[in-house]
Formats: C-alpha cells, structure tokens, sequence
C-alpha cells in the first residue's frame, strides 16, 4: 500500500480449505522490512531493554519497535555484530548500561577509540591494552568458568560495548572491529580470532555518521 508503506503478505494454507494467513510488513530506517507485530514473541530481554530505555528517554526512541526486533537479533544471534549508532550519548550510555545489568551479558563502558587501541598491530608489544583482546578475555574467561578443562570462548556470554566517536578519525578507528566478519590478527588462530555473533557496539557519533560507520549500523536511534 503505496499511501500507508506497509506491505502485506499474505500465506495459504494447502491442508485447510479457505485458510490463509497474513503479515504486514514496513520499511525500517535502512529500508529493511520489519512485521509491525511480529509474528512470534520478543525475546524478553529485548522487551525489557526498550522498556526501560523509554522511562529515561520518554518519547526519544522514533521506533521502539525496530529497536526490540534488532535487539530481539542481538540475543538471537542473528546479527554478528550489532550495532546501533546514536548522536545522543546518553541514550547510548544509558542502552549499554541497561543490558550490562543484564546476568548474560557484560558491558564495556564508554571507550574513545582515539585514546584506546581497537586492536594490536603486528608491531605493537603482546601486552599492548586494546579492545579486541578485553572482550576475548571477557568471552575466554566466562568459556572456562563453564568449561574448566577448557572449552574456548563462551557461547553464552553476551558482550555490549560503548563507544564514544567525537571526531571522524574516530569512526575510522572502529571500522574493522564492527564490520561483520571474525576479527583476525596476524598469526590468529582459531581461539584468538573474534567471532561477533553476541557482540553489541553502540556508537555515539558527534557529528556526521561517515559512510563507513553508516553501512555498517544495524540501526540509528
């Protein structure tokens, strides 16, 4: 429907006669179709999280109901990685801070990737601190209190991340750590390479989103 924007699908069902079933369906902010009531429950960890971000930012969230279904993604595992974009720090601060209260997931609060390393050069020292080996320490960590003779990284365990991008050079940094692919270093091995399925960064921006960081979003909020 052209005036509305919403797309109906509509399913029969071959084994009883005259039965059919139907989905409506409306663009997102990047132009994917989400069902306007989804057909199955929301993870309710999903739920939660909107619910709570809406006390403190009442009437902020344009879409609640995109932000549920792409955090509803999150904790599916669906999306590898997440990442939601704001330039309202707070609101970013405060979405962090709700899921790291979360028993399954825990936070990293509130990284500047032009003060902190994302990840370690091929000539940087092995002790170098950098974001890509705290959250497989966080993820390793939580793998062998589960599996003490171990078992690798958790599968279990879900890591949000903030971070904080005041300038362009900034988003420049995060580019590799948030596309979607596993994160390898040089001479990585299967235990050291980052797979980012369970993985959350939400990203304020101050200023424009570049193009880079932009095609990467799960959501802008």
């Amino acid at each position: 429907d052209a005036s509305t924007n919403i797309t109906t699908i509509t399913a029969k069902h071959n084994n009883e006669k005259c039965s059919s079933s139907s989905l409506q369906l409306k663009p997102g902010s990047f132009q994917n179709l989400y069902a306007i009531t989804p057909p199955t429950l929301l993870d309710p960890r999903a739920s939660h999280t909107v619910s709570e971000l809406q006390k403190l930012h009442p009437n902020k969230l344009k879409s609640p109901m995109e932000l549920s279904q792409i955090l509803d993604f999150y904790f599916a595992k669906t999306l590898a990685p997440t990442v939601i974009l704001s330039h309202d720090k707070q609101l970013i601060g405060d979405l962090i801070g709700i899921l790291s209260k979360m028993e399954s997931v825990r936070g990293i609060r509130d990284i500047d990737p032009a003060r902190y390393k994302m990840m370690k050069s091929l000539y940087d020292a092995s002790d170098t601190p950098n974001l890509r080996d705290d959250i497989l320490h966080i993820l390793h960590d939580d793998g062998g209190k589960h599996h003490p003779q171990g078992g690798g990284a958790s599968t279990t365990t879900f890591v949000a991340v903030e971070l904080s991008c005041h300038t362009a050079d900034a988003q420049l940094q995060i580019r590799e750590i948030i596309e979607d692919t596993p994160s390898m270093t040089a001479f990585s091995t299967e235990r050291s390479a980052l797979h980012k399925d369970g993985l959350l960064f939400g990203v304020f921006v101050e200023g424009e989103i570049t193009p880079e960081i932009r095609s990467r979003a799960s959501l802008v909020i």
